[in-house]
């Protein structure tokens, strides 16, 4: 097929960024057993950081080597300015990888709408029950959501009026907890990261590479919140645990299931028992092994792009290959 200069353009950068980012999830996925034992030695704060680190780090190298490589070197080295044949396998991967991007944003954009109208019909129909700080915190009628933070620019702590009936009799103290969880997850702006992470194109989580820190960063940011919470007070770990096992039981009473971007107090079955064992049996305070582990993975970034910066001469002959991949 005959494409012009601005679509043979459009074609590299495709295949730069898709193969690029393919490529760098699958390494990370290899990795992911040694990256999360060597976590397995800092606080939860860091360790959510470093698993978001992890999971936007793919996108941004493929945006790099396409916007600062592949780019320059294309605009530099093709000086044909008509139009060129194609080949059909160059096509076929383009519109597979641009598809992949295509249906990564539609799912992105249409679950950031639903939180949107969710939180709007919430702000409406919720019953007002103090203002913590500055995020509202309401009673609504979803049980599916015992507690949880949604929103972005204007955050809301929810509450299941359910969880609020003389049934479940939860603390006084141990609310507080919940809510204080949730601040945390609202200061750190974890709403916002999910978002972001809702719009990353991912493989399928069966091939390799797929996501294998999505979780653990859900279960470090829930762990760095409970943190936050407690504050290191054993009484404030044993009000809390006993706040997750209350939310816990008001969630499991309903079989809805959330279709907007939300960080709920509570957590899968698993999840919950580690979350709880951690606050009642809390270990000693975590050496911060973080900072050397991001340098190390600096390091290896920057000599990565050393090294692509050095092949640089050769990204165009590169790309000019790709565009003729499997051509007689």
């Amino acid at each position: 097929m005959t494409l012009s200069y601005t679509l043979r353009l459009l074609c590299v950068l495709t295949l730069a960024i898709g193969l690029v980012l393919a490529a760098s999830q699958i390494t990370l996925a290899l990795a992911a057993r040694w990256i999360l034992g060597a976590l397995d030695a800092t606080t939860a704060r860091w360790r959510e950081r470093i698993l978001y680190l992890l999971q936007i780090g793919p996108a941004l190298i493929a945006i790099f080597i396409a916007g600062a490589l592949c780019l320059p070197s294309w605009l530099h080295g093709e000086t044909n300015r008509e139009s060129e044949s194609v080949s059909t396998l160059c096509l076929l991967v383009a519109a597979l990888i641009a598809l992949w991007f295509a249906s990564t944003l539609f799912r992105g954009l249409a679950l950031a709408l639903r939180t949107r109208r969710y939180a709007r019909a919430c702000r409406r129909s919720g019953q007002l029950l103090f203002p913590a700080g500055d995020i509202p915190v309401l009673a609504v009628s979803d049980p599916g959501l015992p507690v949880g933070l949604i929103g972005f620019l204007r955050p809301l702590i929810l509450v299941s009026s359910g969880l609020l009936d003389a049934s479940c009799s939860i603390p006084l103290a141990a609310f507080d907890l919940a809510l204080a969880h949730e601040r945390s997850h609202a200061r750190h702006r974890d709403n916002w990261k999910l978002l972001t992470l809702a719009f990353l194109p991912r493989l399928h989580p069966r091939l390799p590479g797929g996501d294998p820190f999505r979780q653990p960063w859900q279960n470090a940011a829930d762990w760095a919140a409970d943190d936050d919470a407690v504050r290191g007070d054993p009484n404030r770990s044993f009000l809390l645990a006993d706040a997750l096992v209350l939310a816990a039981r008001a969630a499991n009473a309903s079989t809805a299931r959330a279709t907007y971007i939300c960080t709920a107090l509570t957590s899968a079955g698993a999840d919950l028992a580690v979350r709880v064992h951690r606050l009642i049996h809390p270990q000693p305070s975590a050496r911060t092994t973080a900072p050397s582990l991001l340098v190390a993975l600096a390091a290896f970034a920057l000599l990565a792009a050393a090294a692509l910066c050095t092949l640089s001469p050769w990204i165009y002959n590169l790309s000019e290959h790709l565009l003729h991949l499997g051509a007689a």
